[in-house]
């Protein structure tokens, strides 16, 4: 007899309560552990099978690292730290509609532009994993034609299975941009 149906049994016998109105409680309690029980062991399949089996937490971890070193890097100016982050044939479509940029001279073009130009890069919110992708809040502070701007983005990265970013897409546009005074 499972120890949870036993532990029932004794309490009942001890508080002298009649086994049969209490039954379907007891039912419905043991179905319901059951069913939690198995919604979380598919998750962590669920999970396991897109991540990889094992260090899944730890995946989880290096994705969210990579986030914070890019925004550092940016804000360092290191091309060659933010290109480090980077699979040899990556992807970066910044803003998301706009010509996508491919491998890794191209993207050394386009962050080249990024780090001769004073902007503060600053995470606004929690970095979200998924599987193999994240997804993360900042704000991008720099001067447009001298007037100080503010630009609300989210940057979403997939990755390979060595944890290097193969797909970066940048989500914003002209409504989240605004002067950073406002």
């Amino acid at each position: 007899m499972p120890n949870f149906a036993k532990t029932f049994l004794d309490w009942t016998q001890k508080f002298k309560i009649n086994k049969m109105r209490i039954l379907p409680i007891f039912l419905i309690l043991s179905f319901g552990l059951m069913f939690i029980s198995f919604a979380s062991a598919q998750s962590c399949a669920d999970a396991e099978q897109l991540v990889g089996k094992g260090g899944t937490f730890m995946k989880a971890q290096h994705f969210s690292e990579v986030a914070e070193n890019y925004l550092r890097y940016l804000n360092e100016k290191n091309l060659e730290g933010i290109l480090s982050l980077y699979a040899d044939s990556a992807t970066v479509e910044d803003p998301v509609g706009s010509e996508r940029v491919e491998g890794k001279e191209a993207l050394r073009k386009f962050y080249s532009g990024a780090v001769n130009i004073d902007l503060k890069l600053t995470r606004t919110g929690p970095v979200r994993v998924a599987g193999v992708e994240i997804a993360f809040p900042f704000q991008l502070l720099m001067n447009i034609d001298g007037v100080p701007m503010r630009t609300d983005i989210i940057d979403v990265f997939r990755f390979d299975e060595a944890g290097k970013i193969v797909s970066m897409r940048a989500f914003w546009g002209p409504t989240n941009r605004k002067p950073a005074t406002e």
